[in-house]
């Protein structure tokens, strides 16, 4: 997740490289890594995660002309005889939607997909600590005129006013989300807590908003159709954290999928797509076979498994999903 925060990462998308990725999509069997969220209709998306069921189906079909559609543990371009270009089908973090809204629409697709489940979440009765945020500062209507709150070591204060703009709503979410993604997972609940009883508003989730419970992550591996991904315990950027919670993160986030789906739990990817050598070398430890990013791009015999590209998927009708998958990999 994060409010663009995904697409600061992966940097700007220029034409030349574009370009380059057509050239290569022709010339080389190549895969096509798709990254999703969430399948639903939200009153508010800052970080335009979410597809809705309509559009998400509509996706599927265009994907059809484009190439086979597999798991991502079975993306293997660099295979003899594989088709010339193979996608795969991702979402992060493990909200009720994917089961309820989108392996629905994938099973009448006939088209498998990869979730990647934050295990710390699952079952939890408080909504993703981003999500929190946008009710917050997007969906509630009064605030209080003036907030002054410690999260970590920093002392963030805010003249908010009677009526602030959404702009400057913007901007208010944008900065407690870079103060609070810095810190350890305990700090960013704790932050979170106390912005949200300045606000006077509840954490809990709703069915609209929640992470899946043990049954349903068990439902979704035991469907057939989904392969079951890591991404970590409590979604931490793994880059900010100590080496040692970033290994403990991991591994132990892996071991709680395969105990709950009996699934082999081999690909991973990073929270927010922050990861580097060290980062990779502890999924690799795990015993993860493959990972990945945020950074756009297309996967080909020369990718490093543990830095796979995906293209973010928004809330694109089929003529514009079309327009925007072949700007990548061409027709």
């Amino acid at each position: 997740m994060g409010l663009g925060v995904k697409q600061k990462i992966a940097g700007t998308v220029t034409t030349a490289k574009k370009v380059s990725w057509r050239r290569q999509a022709r010339l080389n069997p190549h895969g096509v890594v798709l990254m999703y969220h969430r399948i639903t209709t939200p009153s508010a998306d800052p970080w335009e995660l979410a597809v809705t069921p309509e559009n998400f189906a509509a996706q599927l079909e265009v994907l059809r002309h484009f190439g086979a559609v597999r798991p991502l543990c079975e993306l293997a371009p660099e295979e003899t005889g594989a088709p010339h270009r193979q996608i795969a089908i991702t979402f992060d973090d493990g909200y009720l939607d994917n089961l309820d809204a989108g392996l629905p629409i994938l099973q009448a697709a006939g088209m498998p997909a990869t979730m990647f489940i934050s295990a710390g979440y699952t079952g939890s009765e408080n909504r993703f600590w981003w999500d929190t945020l946008v009710q917050i500062f997007l969906e509630t209507d009064q605030l209080p005129e003036r907030m002054d709150i410690r999260l970590g070591s920093t002392r963030r204060v805010f003249k908010i006013g009677k009526s602030p703009s959404p702009a400057r709503r913007q901007k208010m979410i944008l900065t407690i989300w870079k103060d609070l993604v810095e810190l350890d997972a305990q700090a960013i609940q704790d932050g979170v807590q106390r912005i949200a009883d300045w606000a006077g508003v509840s954490r809990k989730a709703t069915p609209q908003d929640r992470a899946m419970t043990l049954a349903e992550v068990q439902r979704l591996a035991g469907s057939g159709q989904i392969e079951i991904g890591g991404h970590t315990l409590s979604h931490p950027a793994l880059t900010l954290v100590p080496p040692e919670t970033a290994a403990r993160e991991i591994a132990e986030g892996r071991a709680a999928l395969r105990d709950w789906t009996g699934q082999p739990v081999e690909s991973f990817a990073y929270p927010y797509g922050m990861h580097d050598d060290a980062t990779a070398s502890f999924v690799r430890d795990a015993g993860f076979k493959r990972s990945c990013t945020v950074l756009p791009g297309i996967a080909t015999s020369a990718t490093d498994p543990f830095r796979i590209p995906r293209l973010h998927v928004k809330n694109w009708p089929a003529d514009e999903f079309e327009k925007q998958i072949s700007s990548y990999v061409g027709r």
